[in-house]
């Protein structure tokens, strides 16, 4: 089992959203921001990945310490 699981990763999403309309319910959204903040660390040449780590490793990371934020899509 991955830690943090794709729920506990929802949940600290959701935590500093009020509005029910906006909250994520998807576990494949955060994956998808996850793999698109990798891939922004990739592009930007960060130091943490620049030093070997990985960068999915860095962005599910910065994602459970609310260091980046996901916005959800309300396409409904």
């Amino acid at each position: 089992m991955f830690e943090p699981s794709g729920q506990e990763l929802i949940d600290i999403a959701n935590e500093s959203i009020l509005n029910e309309n906006e909250k994520i319910k998807s576990k494949y959204s955060v994956i998808i921001a996850a793999a698109k903040r990798a891939r922004q660390l990739v592009d930007k040449k960060d130091e943490r990945v620049e030093n070997g780590a990985n960068p999915l490793t860095v962005a599910i990371d910065e994602i459970k310490n609310n260091i980046v934020k996901i916005e959800p899509d309300n396409k409904d």
